[in-house]
């Protein structure tokens, strides 16, 4: 199967002369459908650039992202916005969420601007907030709700327009690591639920072993992690293998 997204020698340098600086240089990767990939790396090693670069948001100085058979940088900045509002969803480390609006309504703002077809933002909506555990917060609005809560609702807003792709730049950097933990397990669950490809920028090594593949950051040089980690989370692959075998069960019977 073609992969969704390729990455082909991809670079990307700020600045010119003496004073450039390269946040990525010679990348390449093939992203297959329906993973979960973490992309590990210390902070300043890349892993941002990288991720705007697979979501449109930046263009390579050098190479090509090919998007689901297309090269994003030979797309006009029109058909560039469009893959972007219908085929991508993005989770930010500081969640982003409207504060005047309830979780409901930021999920729902979601589909509008996607021009998704009104019939479908409410059940779609309630959906998504089931899917991550906050079916009861729907009405809550943001300053309600926990740092978690709040991610969840940011990955349900992510994913309620059913993109191909779902992009997540330290989604738990800003939570302790249980509920950094919990977070990871729902990008699992959400991967084997939608069907969605999902790529996890992460600085935690531990968190990174609940996806199918990890690739490395390494200031600006991309590679896949070598062999296992010497160390678990405390009953992670269990964890792991009742998410997965549970994709069309309830968020938190699997994580309990």
């Amino acid at each position: 199967m073609t992969p969704v997204v390729q990455l082909q020698d991809v670079s990307r340098r700020y600045g010119e002369g003496p004073a450039a600086v390269t946040a990525v240089a010679g990348a390449n990767w093939d992203i297959a459908r329906g993973g979960l990939y973490a992309l590990r790396g210390r902070s300043g090693s890349g892993k941002t650039t990288l991720l705007n670069l697979i979501g449109g948001l930046d263009v390579p100085s050098e190479g090509r992202v090919i998007f689901d058979g297309a090269d994003l940088g030979a797309l006009s900045e029109d058909a560039l916005a469009a893959v972007r509002r219908r085929s991508l969803g993005f989770v930010f480390q500081t969640f982003a969420l409207l504060p005047v609006l309830s979780a409901r309504e930021n999920v729902e703002l979601a589909l509008r601007v996607a021009s998704a077809p009104s019939a479908t933002w409410s059940e779609r909506t309630l959906e998504v907030l089931r899917m991550v555990g906050l079916e009861s917060r729907a009405d809550h609005r943001p300053f309600e709700l926990s740092g978690g809560e709040q991610q969840r609702v940011a990955i349900a807003r992510a994913v309620a327009n059913r993109p191909d792709v779902l992009l997540a730049d330290e989604p738990t950097g800003e939570l302790d690591s249980n509920t950094g933990l919990e977070i990871m397990l729902l990008f699992r669950h959400i991967v084997a639920e939608e069907g969605v490809t999902a790529v996890v920028a992460t600085h935690d090594p531990a968190l990174s072993q609940i996806a199918d593949q990890t690739m490395v950051m390494r200031d600006g040089h991309l590679a896949e992690a070598e062999g296992p980690l010497d160390f678990d989370l405390p009953d992670l692959v269990q964890h792991v293998e009742i998410v997965d075998s549970m994709a069309e069960g309830g968020l938190h019977s699997a994580s309990s």
